[in-house]
């Protein structure tokens, strides 16, 4: 009877009740901890990396090897914790703190805290992982995580955005495309020993994590670093509240470059003297530090052109003109009567900043006269007046998709006064985005069609398959190629005869365009110490292939468009125009093949590329991209000694300083000197 009582025990554990106290040994002897994934690459239309994910080693606690009398049980609630070994944590916590570079407090608090995992720091430099595996500590230890890096530092900041330290994209194209980037994380299968503490097994997956995909935005960097050159350049000489700037190929809709000032670092989002202690550590001098820093940031991560609001002015003018010439309200030649700069229409006295009588058609558009832009909008049906600004893409979001894109403010006719028609056709009464404003400025630059913008050229998965190629997109034919081509004509002559002569690019290459000044609204007032000072314009002029918006936003003194923003629209478009000649001409470069998983830098470099974090890659001979690339994941720096207009992936490394194999500081310089191939 003995044995057969043991024998139905046997069965009852082993048979009826074998699932529960395997499932419970589990969950004493297991814990599964999240792996992230590596996040998607950011690249430029031409390869150039604006954002990469490295391998680091973040630092975790395991707070059961601090008390001794600790005993797993069926959950968090049945876990026998006991008395801390406070003694121990605090030497722990005494040789952490000066590398951490933490209060002692705060380390202890946390090897204290009766969790079976907590992080101590995350992301860690390879100088401080060295240093903490140097004192062989129980009770700490290390998992490999990524951690996103922007090589280019602030350059496209506004686009690229940044993510949080849980790899969660907070602006821009690392927000919108968060989940493309992301991938998905996998699970690790930590085994526990009597004590808790964790022995991490790399292999031991439960769940495999998923790489992100990588994105090719249609960004040239080049284009891109002209153009914030350009930015600092106006916020010296003018002193605006902003600037900001929008250049895009008229013919496709795709961005070529975006920028507004001030700007940012993504790879340091807040001062170190901020980071690792709590609010309640800081002094009262540096919480007003922190609250200013927090408002600069916050003016720093909007993007302007997609995100602000501002009634246009006299921009509006030349898509007046062309909607009366499609209408056939109005000829090329025509004389318009501009009333000596000073008109009455029912309550509205309309002006103009210089006095004009008759004059052209097209003198209307190079003077920028209102009274003539008023009298040639009121000549059309104010409902056909409304259905035209809508073709053009007033009152509706470009399609871009940009966290925060704004559609303006556009008022359908059975609400407009006696006097809407009349401003709106000057640019007054209707609001739009410096974006909405450049495409509806690129239908008169393709023949007369509205175009999507775009910022993401193809998607690829992290084995560098094609998952998703983005091609431009016609939304509406807004005026025909006749139009369109009158329109270009006529607007050469603002550049070469009127208010835009500023503008004019060098080397005989026409352009056309227009200056814009419009007034802000303050209080229902406008203010006329306050405005904005514009220039939209568009090269080369017989096929345009660049259409650029640049603003300043309350620039000092009274300064125009013409006086502020066409030299600068100058300035640009005479650094892309050399930079575009010294381009091979061959057309579209291949699609690169990335992969994430073993870092390959291109189909001609080496599949895998060893690099030891601390030291100075060997780089002769290297292609730029692949020194770049090398410099970065040892932890250093390049800095690029002759490279010119001729772009970065023809070139080869010829020297470096320091040598190969000398010790690298983090964030050290490295000096990478350039031949032409």
């Amino acid at each position: 009877m003995w044995v057969l009582m043991i024998t139905l025990r046997l069965l009852w554990l082993q048979g009826v009740q074998h699932t529960y106290y395997r499932l419970r040994a589990e969950r004493q002897h297991t814990t599964v901890v999240p792996i992230a994934p590596i996040r998607g690459e950011l690249r430029d239309r031409r390869g150039g990396s604006l954002a990469i994910s490295l391998k680091v080693d973040s630092l975790f606690a395991n707070p059961p090897s601090f008390y001794p009398d600790f005993r797993a049980g069926k959950g968090d609630t049945e876990r026998n914790w006991g008395e801390p070994d406070r003694q121990s944590a605090q030497k722990v916590a005494a040789q952490l703190a000066p590398i951490l570079e933490m209060s002692r407090a705060s380390i202890l608090e946390r090897l204290l805290r009766k969790k079976p995992f907590v992080w101590l720091e995350r992301q860690l430099p390879a100088s401080k992982v060295a240093a903490i595996k140097a004192l062989k500590i129980d009770g700490v230890d290390f998992l490999p995580e990524s951690k996103r890096h922007y090589p280019r530092g602030s350059l496209a900041c506004q686009i690229v955005g940044f993510i949080n330290i849980d790899g969660q994209g907070q602006l821009g194209i690392e927000r919108t495309f968060d989940e493309q980037l992301a991938g998905k994380p996998g699970e690790l299968i930590a085994p526990r020993d009597a004590k808790g503490r964790l022995l991490i097994m790399q292999e031991n997956y439960a769940k495999v994590p998923v790489n992100g995909s990588t994105l090719q935005l249609t960004i040239d960097s080049t284009i891109q670093h002209i153009v914030e050159e350009a930015l600092e350049e106006g916020v010296r000489r003018s002193h605006p509240a902003t600037a900001y700037a929008v250049v895009v190929d008229p013919q496709t809709g795709e961005i070529l470059a975006m920028a507004g000032t001030p700007t940012f670092d993504p790879n340091h989002i807040m001062p170190k003297r901020f980071l690792n202690r709590s609010e309640s550590e800081w002094t009262a001098a540096e919480k007003e530090d922190y609250k200013r820093e927090m408002e600069r940031q916050k003016a720093a991560r909007k993007v302007h052109p997609v995100e602000d609001s501002y009634e246009p002015g006299s921009t509006m003018k030349i898509f007046t003109a062309a909607m009366a010439l499609e209408e056939h309200k109005v000829h090329l030649g025509e004389m318009i009567a501009c009333e000596a700069g000073r008109w009455k229409y029912a309550d509205k006295v309309v002006t103009d900043t210089h006095s004009h009588g008759t004059i052209p058609f097209e003198a209307v558009l190079w003077q920028s006269s209102n009274i003539g832009a008023a009298k040639i909008g009121l000549r059309l049906d104010p409902a056909v007046h409304f259905q035209y600004l809508r073709k053009f893409g007033f009152g509706e979001t470009t399609g871009l998709n940009f966290p925060g894109e704004t559609a303006g403010r556009l008022q359908a006719p059975d609400r407009w006064s006696r006097t809407t028609q009349l401003t709106m056709s000057y640019g007054y009464g209707l609001s739009a985005s410096p974006l909405q404003v450049l495409m509806a400025g690129c239908v008169l630059a393709n023949g007369g069609k509205l175009m999507q913008p775009y910022i993401i050229q193809k998607i690829f998965n992290d084995q560098g398959n094609l998952l998703q190629e983005f091609k431009p997109k016609v939304k509406e034919q807004v005026i025909s190629e006749e139009t369109s081509a009158m329109m270009r004509e006529a607007l050469k002559g603002v550049i070469t005869n009127g208010t835009g002569k500023m503008a004019k690019l060098d080397g005989n290459i026409e352009a056309f365009g227009k200056t814009g000044t419009s007034r802000k609204l303050v209080n229902g007032q406008y203010e006329m110490r306050r405005h904005y000072a514009s220039f939209l314009g568009f090269f080369p002029a017989d096929k345009p292939q660049y259409g650029m918006l640049f603003m300043l936003d309350d620039p000092a003194g009274d300064a125009t468009g013409g006086d502020v923003a066409a030299p600068l629209f100058k300035k640009i478009g005479d650094a892309i125009m050399r930079y575009r000649l010294s381009l091979p001409d061959s057309g579209q470069e291949a699609d690169l093949k990335l992969g994430l998983r073993d870092w390959p830098v291109s189909e001609n470099d080496e599949a895998v590329v060893h690099v030891e974090i601390g030291k100075v890659p060997d780089l002769k001979g290297l292609t730029l991209k692949a020194a770049i690339l090398r410099v970065v994941m040892a932890g250093g720096v390049p800095k690029l000694d002759g490279l010119g207009d001729g772009g970065g992936r023809a070139f080869r490394v010829d020297g470096q300083d320091p040598a190969p194999g000398s010790a690298l500081e983090p964030n050290g310089a490295v000096k990478i000197k350039l031949r032409a191939p």
